[in-house]
């Protein structure tokens, strides 16, 4: 059995991404994969069992038939955190190996995925690096473009720290402005310093869209109908606060968008309606009238009323299409084809001694 671990340098920089892109190519090509998380930190409960809501989701998408207790044995809450403070011995390190080995039983390859950084988990007496050198894992790290000396000084800082034991890393996010830069310039800067790039994955519009369900549940939202097109992705948000004339032309331009304006706005939400939208959000918490409603049944748009206003309303969704979440089954088949495009599995397979 070949542990992988994936590392990040920050929070949200696509690990997700990488153990589904890496675990559907393993099983694609035959191999039986596992998968485990040695802390959670969003309790979820599913089927009267508290888990990370991480874990559950990849270990559906990859089809992992392992009890959610051993997939990820360690769950961070108000309760484990009081508990730790008050100096009980929680025996986190025993229950997280034992956990994995039970999990990694049958597999070929196990993929854990961490909270981040390698010093993750130190306040537990049970870091990241303890489990890497404990479980004899092979790492990737991954980071997103954004801050250049960040990036490289984590990417640096884990080779410094991990030696042979770093398979590589990814540049991940990336402006397709800069993909020449990552390849010209840092490629071969890291590899002076003993380092491989696995992969460089530019932003990918449909693995950064949002679910309208996720647009909702953020904003605290009501959703008059349509409800069945949820899962729809956004890709873009539009404000409408112009004249209907120029709303049309401004609408026209954008497809798979969602167009925020005021809920006493009907001229403009008719506007939106006759264009390629995929959803609306009225705020302010104000309620279109049946016309507009009964439009947007018509034509299949949701319309989702929130309380907060459209400036507000903006920054919230902005930043929700800036984390790419991918808990949603839309987005789990491009993941796959983005990993499978992007990624130098033939380094992979080569430095774990794997065949195809």
């Amino acid at each position: 059995m070949i542990p992988i671990f994936i590392a990040s340098v920050s929070p949200f920089s696509g690990k997700n991404l990488i153990c589904l892109g890496l675990g559907l190519k393993f099983k694609k090509d035959g191999y039986k994969v596992g998968y485990f998380k040695p802390v959670g930190f969003s309790p979820v409960v599913v089927e009267n069992v508290l888990t990370d809501e991480d874990a559950d989701f990849l270990s559906k998408a990859l089809e992992v038939n392992k009890p959610l207790q051993l997939i990820c044995p360690v769950v961070l809450t108000d309760d484990l955190l009081r508990r730790l403070t008050s100096g009980e011995e929680l025996n986190i390190r025993e229950k997280t190996m034992t956990a994995f080995h039970q999990a990694a039983k049958e597999q070929d390859i196990m993929i854990a995925r961490g909270l981040g950084r390698l010093s993750s988990g130190t306040c537990l007496h049970f870091s990241e690096l303890d489990f890497i050198k404990e479980s004899n894992a092979k790492v990737v790290f991954i980071d997103k473009f954004q801050s250049y000396i960040d990036m490289l000084d984590g990417f640096i800082y884990a080779s410094r720290m991990l030696g042979d034991k770093l398979l590589g890393v990814v540049f991940n996010l990336v402006p397709p402005s800069k993909m020449n830069y990552a390849r010209e310039i840092l490629v071969p800067f890291l590899k002076n310093n003993g380092i491989t790039t696995l992969g460089i994955i530019q932003k990918d519009p449909v693995l950064g869209a949002v679910p309208i369900r996720e647009i909702v549940n953020t904003l605290n939202g009501n959703i008059l109908c349509c409800e069945g097109k949820a899962d729809e992705l956004i890709e873009h948000f539009m404000i409408g606060a112009m004249n209907v004339e120029s709303a049309l032309r401004y609408f026209r331009k954008v497809s798979n968008k969602a167009v925020i304006t005021g809920g006493d706005r009907s001229d403009i939400q008719l506007a939106a309606l006759e264009t390629p939208t995929k959803c609306l959000i009225l705020t302010g918490e104000l309620y279109p009238n049946a016309s507009i409603l009964g439009r947007a049944q018509e034509v299949g748009v949701p319309i989702v009323v929130v309380r907060s206003d459209t400036a507000n309303t903006l920054e919230v969704c902005e930043n929700l299409s800036g984390y790419v979440s991918l808990h949603c089954k839309s987005k789990i088949q491009r993941a796959a084809e983005v990993a499978e495009r992007e990624i130098d599995f033939n380094t992979i397979y080569k430095q774990l001694g794997l065949s195809k």
